[in-house]
């Protein structure tokens, strides 16, 4: 029995979401696979909410199946040390 439940917990931490980048390519996927997406806005690097959110919601086990199943996720990151790509091509 022990070793069902380690072999499971091992497995269970495989299961990583994929956070894709592109919207479009996201839109595809979900209404390919009939699933919802999950937009996220972050500041990885200074946002505390934001790493909290990640942290305690979704590097969970419970978030990373449902994620599986249920969605098509999608991160649009906006970290304070990074200069954003379309920012400087629209010449802002």
């Amino acid at each position: 029995m022990k070793f069902i439940f380690v072999l499971l917990t091992s497995f269970l931490s495989l299961i990583t979401p994929t956070w894709l980048t592109n919207l479009e390519k996201a839109k595809t996927e979900a209404k390919a696979k009939q699933k919802l997406i999950l937009l996220n806005f972050s500041g990885s690097d200074w946002c505390v909410p934001c790493i909290k959110l990640e942290r305690g919601i979704f590097e969970t086990e419970a978030f990373k199946k449902y994620a599986a199943d249920k969605l098509v996720l999608v991160k649009a990151d906006f970290p304070r040390q990074k200069k954003i790509s379309w920012l400087k091509s629209s010449k802002l």
